[in-house]
């Protein structure tokens, strides 16, 4: 059945599960942030842009900064338009149907080689949290085929999960946001208290030389300094999980709001404080030299912990954050499934897209996503995982960049839906108009840094692939408007009907 408008005098029939509360949205934005983009892309950024050194930690913290107005606009699109597509089902209702799938649809594709990092990521630290802890088990996960075993377990474990229904994916977000409390409390406390001479000589051992400070060096690269901060995107892209259960929490318009800001809070100071002390006990130019020795196993937070920390606090952190990374997986499943789920409420995707379980589940939706989360693990187990990371931190970004349009152009009252309840009630905030600018030339900014990245054949640069997304995406939606022409029905005009859930 398909969703009449919010003013509709029909009761609504819910598809999904209307069971969770404040605290499961907070948990799900901060489970969906706090994982590999701290504790992997933070150290590992320096592999890809080293000219950054020391400027590592605030880039962190001005990349928070920056991500403001956008949680400024996404807590107010979620107060009026509390949706499972959030982000496509705010564009598509205030600026274009066309428009908001393709970028929904570039946005599910960078999401899936999200998931594929993520996987990745969590064989990497589980490897090494063996190899720790003094089993052999550790070199054989360290594999490529290792590497895409323990992915595919890690994807498909938590494809059962949240199939079972939302209110067990909400006690697993809660119960992992504990842990994540834990173990960033402990790394910033052995980061801190640690001389840095300390980790020098442990990273010297590992690397087979003595790793000393550049002699003569150049300042820190502004471009560089931009685009890690592009690169931290990533890791701040999370926060999208929390919208993206308008259509599963009770009291949304409430609740959906505070959830969002308390999520990016706790995120900014917690990836802050984190990356902080990583760096204050790992100095920039130590962390580049393990690197170059190819000792990137220890280019990670539990690995830089490793050389400071004692054995069995080690070892307890390595499988902490191997925990932690693997569990990033389970709301990055749920973003790009509810986004297919709208798709198919707009039946841009065919109806069984819209169909849900005995569990309220939309699991065709599920069942793609984790089929393309797979793919991207083989591709980053084989090519490598900063092209999956940039891929998705350009496709957050130019999300972002179209829902400040779609809030410019319902100011500027050129929108069709100017006249709906929801439309004014967005734009009654005196704040939501600077927002928006903001977040126009903070996203362009940041998107010109990661155009071209560094080494990379054509193919495989994200602006290409991109382009190669959205070319799909407009053969998926004239495909879907011939469908609808058949039915004698319009798709634009079903897109600008708001779906109930």
């Amino acid at each position: 059945m398909r969703g009449g408008t919010s003013g509709s005098p029909e009761a609504p029939v819910y598809r999904l599960s209307k069971a969770l509360g404040i605290f499961a949205v907070i948990a799900s934005a901060v489970a969906a942030e706090y994982g590999a983009g701290v504790n992997f892309v933070s150290v590992q950024s320096l592999s890809v842009y080293p000219a950054v050194q020391d400027l590592a930690p605030l880039a962190m913290l001005v990349t928070g900064v920056l991500v403001l107005p956008k949680v400024f606009l996404y807590q107010r699109y979620s107060r009026v338009l509390p949706r499972a597509g959030s982000a496509y089902v705010w564009i598509g209702r205030s600026f274009n149907g066309m428009v908001a799938f393709i970028l929904g649809f570039i946005w599910w594709l960078g999401l899936c080689g999200s998931i594929g990092v993520l996987s990745f990521a969590f064989g990497t630290f589980l490897g090494q949290a063996f190899t720790t802890a003094g089993y052999s088990l550790g070199g054989v996960i360290a594999t490529p085929l290792g590497h895409i075993i323990v992915g595919l377990a890690a994807i498909w474990l938590l494809y059962w999960l949240h199939s079972t229904g939302v209110q067990r994916y909400g006690t697993f977000v809660i119960t992992l946001f504990i842990v994540i409390l834990l173990t960033a409390l402990a790394i910033i406390v052995y980061g801190i208290i640690t001389p840095p001479a300390v980790f020098v000589h442990g990273a010297s051992l590992k690397a087979g030389n003595a790793l000393t400070p550049p002699t003569s060096q150049s300042p820190a690269s502004f471009s560089a300094f931009g685009a890690v901060c592009t690169l931290y995107i990533y890791a701040y892209g999370g926060i999208s999980a929390a919208p993206s259960l308008g259509g599963e929490t009770r009291d949304a318009e409430s609740q959906m709001p505070r959830g969002i800001v308390i999520g990016w809070a706790v995120a900014v100071v917690l990836f802050s404080a984190v990356t902080y002390a990583l760096f204050h006990a790992a100095p920039w130019w130590a962390v580049i030299g393990l690197i170059k020795a190819h000792k990137v196993a220890y280019a990670t937070a539990p690995g830089l912990m490793g050389l400071i920390a004692p054995p069995a606090v080690s070892t307890i952190l390595n499988f902490a954050v191997a925990l932690i990374v693997g569990k990033t997986i389970a709301p990055a499943l749920l973003i790009n499934s509810r986004l297919l789920f709208a798709f198919g409420q707009d039946r841009i995707f065919p109806d069984r897209f819209a169909e849900t379980s005995a569990s309220k589940v939309p699991t065709t939706a599920l069942l793609l996503t984790a089929a393309m989360g797979s793919i991207f693990l083989i591709q980053s187990a084989t090519i490598g995982w900063a092209l999956g990371v940039v891929v998705r931190s350009l496709s957050i970004l130019l999300v972002w960049l179209v829902v400040a349009l779609s809030a410019l152009f319902i100011a500027s009252g050129r929108s069709a839906c100017g006249g709906e309840a929801w439309a004014r009630e967005l734009i009654a905030s005196r704040w939501t108009v600077p927002a928006a600018l903001a977040s126009v030339v903070i996203t362009l900014y940041l998107m010109s840094t990661v155009l071209v990245v560094p080494h990379t054949a054509i193919w495989f640069q994200p602006i290409f692939q991109s382009l190669i997304a959205a070319a799909i995406a407009i053969a998926i939606f004239l495909a879907a408007q011939r469908r609808a022409r058949s039915r004698g029905e319009s798709l634009n005009a079903g897109i600008l009907t708001v779906p109930v859930e």
